[in-house]
């Protein structure tokens, strides 16, 4: 095969590839127009969500539309509500670009980095007529360039000559930007594997390498002990998990973390004296040790907490011949017990697909106890807030499986289903 005909075919194969991109981002563009049309006809027609009147139905119906559309798309409702307004905001803000993204030209990243640039020059609600019309101004120049700027720039490029150009074109003193964006700080915790996970924090710049030095200097000094087999890092990440749990202060962590622990994991072994095994429940698999909500834990880690401070919840389980003492009680209110029994149970909301922890979520009974329905494990379930506001607010159905899953079905139609298990 020639030279010429093998370039041909790979143009056309590169070709293709660039046409599928142009699709993949007109795509994401009109899914993001359709989300905010569906919440707008939620609004108008609220009936289809909810019983209620007047304002309060339109904001009910609101929520429910975007959590329906969670459930459909499989995204979280922050999400859904993003790509509202991403589509909402960059309409009124930056029709140029997102004429751009409509296009295929330009994703969504971009068409969001770009917005949060607006978000800056945005004016306030007490400027002054000839701020307001030098804000607009202001966006609409960054617009006309981010347009251009989406034909021919990389994602890094691009995202550097937005905050370039909206630094030039905000008329905020640094101070007054620097309080803004100090007021959006926070602190995130991100699931990792094996057990781990990482935090971070949203800080100024001065705490931040203040927080660093103070760090590295302790763990310079520790490092000193010719005992000590640390690494750097490895000090410095264990340095920071003591100092914000309050180790060894009046003020240590004191909240309920529920932990599961096998029998055979606290007695070192998985089999008794015949050979048989102790830890799997017959399954042929050894039950891990459960950070209940969060996932599976080292036996080491496990043993360790069961021996640990008071800030864990220690539970003892028999895969084998567990034993569940129901309270059937004739008041609303949950006892004690039975909140941590639910929580061990289902770990999360026990609504389908929703991580939201049990040990933060509401007791629902699943027949309401106004109608008779008692205040017994048979009848109760933990809800997230969200959900058992939705269970009694709008026309969502929550149904429970035999296995203390919960179904939704929505007034549309659409029923979620179970996970599959681990």
């Amino acid at each position: 095969m020639s030279t010429d005909s093998d370039a041909e075919a790979m143009r056309f194969l590169l070709e293709g590839i660039e046409s599928e991109q142009l699709d993949a981002n007109r795509a994401h563009a009109l899914r993001a127009r359709h989300i905010a049309e569906a919440i707008v006809a939620a609004r108008r027609r609220p009936h289809v969500y909810t019983t209620a009147d007047g304002d309060t139905a339109a904001a009910i119906a609101e929520s429910a539309v975007v959590f329906e559309l969670a459930l459909r798309l499989q995204l979280s409702e922050p999400a859904v509500r993003s790509l509202a307004r991403t589509a909402d905001d960059a309409s009124r803000w930056l029709p140029e670009l997102w004429r751009r993204a409509e296009e295929g030209y330009a994703a969504l990243a971009l068409v969001d980095a770009a917005l949060a640039a607006v978000y800056r020059l945005t004016p306030a609600p007490d400027a002054t007529p000839e701020q307001a019309a030098a804000a607009r101004a202001a966006i609409r120049e960054l617009d006309a360039a981010a347009a251009e700027w989406s034909l021919t720039c990389t994602d890094a490029a691009f995202r550097a000559r937005v905050r370039r150009r909206a630094d030039r074109l905000d008329a905020r003193a640094a101070e007054v930007r620097h309080a803004v964006a100090l007021a959006d700080r926070r602190v995130v915790v991100e699931s990792a594997d094996d057990g781990m996970a990482w935090i971070s924090a949203f800080v100024s710049m001065t705490d931040a390498l203040a927080i660093k030095r103070r760090l590295t200097s302790t763990a310079k000094h520790l490092a000193k002990d010719r005992a000590e087999t640390r690494s750097r890092d490895q000090l410095r990440a264990d340095l920071l998990a003591a100092w914000l749990r309050g180790t060894g202060t009046p003020t240590a962590v004191t909240t309920k973390v529920f932990v599961t622990v096998p029998v055979g994991v606290l007695a070192g072994t998985a089999a008794d004296e015949h050979g048989r095994c102790t830890a799997c429940g017959g399954t042929g698999r050894p039950e891990q040790p459960l950070l209940v909500g969060h996932g599976p834990i080292d036996p080491l880690t496990a043993k360790q907490l069961f021996l640990d401070a008071k800030a864990f919840h220690r539970v003892v389980t028999d895969p084998v011949r567990g034993v569940v003492v129901d309270l059937d009680r004739r008041t609303y209110r949950a006892t004690t017990s039975q909140r941590d029994w639910l929580v061990l149970q289902h770990g999360t909301c026990s609504r389908d697909g929703c991580t939201r922890l049990a040990l933060d979520a509401d007791i629902d009974h699943e027949r309401e106890w106004s109608r008779g329905g008692k205040t017994d494990l048979a009848n109760e379930r933990p809800f997230c807030p969200p959900d058992h506001v939705r269970r009694h607010r709008t026309r969502f159905r929550y149904r429970s499986r035999p296995d203390g899953t919960v179904q939704v079905t929505t007034p549309t139609g659409f029923a979620t289903t179970p996970p599959p298990p681990f």
